[in-house]
């Protein structure tokens, strides 16, 4: 059966550091739809009246959606809007839509046997999944875990990824943290030195999941190290909720999207994404990452300027561009896709 959608209802919600949740989801009907180790859910929220998505990683094995028939997702209630709006409203019984299981940064059968996992805060949670289904025999990888945390007080998975790699060999894992390292965690954050002496460069498959300045960081090293191309892989950069420019605090410009019965014309923040006014104005648009990444978004941009951060994706070209990561600079007249 294809799952493209999936009415997920909420189990459980435990809170397991300030401002993150754990929810647990369950299949409203039928079971959850399988999953690669690493791939994320992205969830649909109904917001007065308007349809907004999020995408998050889920952290549980895809064993334990098999038998256990649920899904795991550790959210930051205290982030976005809509993951505020999800810690306030959303209580256990209650029913969710959400996407089939998405993304490449996963565990699939051409992964190499090694495996090195390099996170950076909240980001861990897929890390967490391949860590699971290897422990539960869903795979029989092997996994070196280095996470970095800024405080004690943010740490996730510290006890249970400890307890993991003592009960099984093939698990290993090392933190780092800024301030108040325990012994034997490294003060600071890893370099690509650190990972280099303790793994493979020219075996193991690299996972990097954390913030662009991680990736920055860790990116020539590992490369000049010996990791190639095909063996290195960063999970999609969370959602761009502001330009890296200044905007008045007033500044918005008209949006005119152009449909077949006609057109609509709303009002975009110049603060905002252009998928962000869209899902505002009520409209539903096609989108999963929310980062330049999956391309679902693409749309036509028929008159106006935005601006698109370079580093998740290209200027418009051809008319086309990425409304979850470009910003309105002008006037703008849109075609969303069919």
């Amino acid at each position: 059966m294809e799952h493209t959608k999936q009415l997920l209802r909420v189990a459980e919600i435990e809170t397991v550091a300030p401002y993150v949740n754990r929810y647990r989801f369950t299949a409203a009907q039928g079971t959850p739809a399988p999953f690669l180790p690493g791939q994320f859910l992205c969830l649909y929220y109904e917001i007065d009246g308007a349809t907004a998505v999020r995408p998050y990683s889920i952290a549980s094995s895809p064993k334990e959606a098999a038998q256990g028939g649920y899904y795991d997702l550790f959210i930051h209630v205290g982030g976005s809007f809509t993951s505020r709006w999800l810690g306030r409203h959303i209580t256990v019984g209650d029913t969710v839509m959400a996407s089939h299981p998405l993304g490449e940064f996963c565990i699939c059968p051409q992964t190499p046997q090694k495996i090195v996992g390099i996170s950076g805060g909240m980001s861990v949670t897929p890390l967490r999944s391949m860590v699971r289904s290897i422990v539960d025999e869903s795979t029989d990888r092997e996994i070196t875990l280095f996470c970095g945390w800024d405080t004690s007080r943010e740490v996730l998975f510290r006890e249970e990824f400890m307890q993991l790699a003592r009960e099984c060999s093939r698990v290993h894992v090392q933190f780092s943290l800024v301030q108040d390292p325990q012994p034997g965690d490294k003060q600071g954050y890893f370099t690509s030195q650190d990972i280099l002496r303790e793994t493979d460069a020219h075996a193991a498959a690299y996972y990097l999941c954390g913030p662009q300045e991680m990736y920055h960081s860790l990116h020539d090293g590992l490369i000049a190290g010996g990791v190639t191309s095909e063996r290195y892989h960063q999970e999609i950069p969370g959602e761009l909720h502001s330009p890296d420019y200044a905007t008045a605090p007033a500044e918005q410009y008209p949006l005119t999207i152009q449909t077949d019965s006609g057109s609509i014309t709303v009002t975009a923040n110049a603060n905002e994404s252009v998928l962000v006014a869209l899902e505002r104005a009520g409209l539903s648009p096609r989108a999963y990452c929310r980062s330049g990444s999956c391309g679902f978004c693409r749309s036509l941009l028929l008159e106006g300027q935005v601006w698109t951060d370079p580093g998740r994706a290209k200027p418009p070209e051809n008319s086309v561009f990425h409304p979850c990561c470009s910003f309105p600079r002008s006037a703008l007249t849109v075609a969303l896709p069919k």
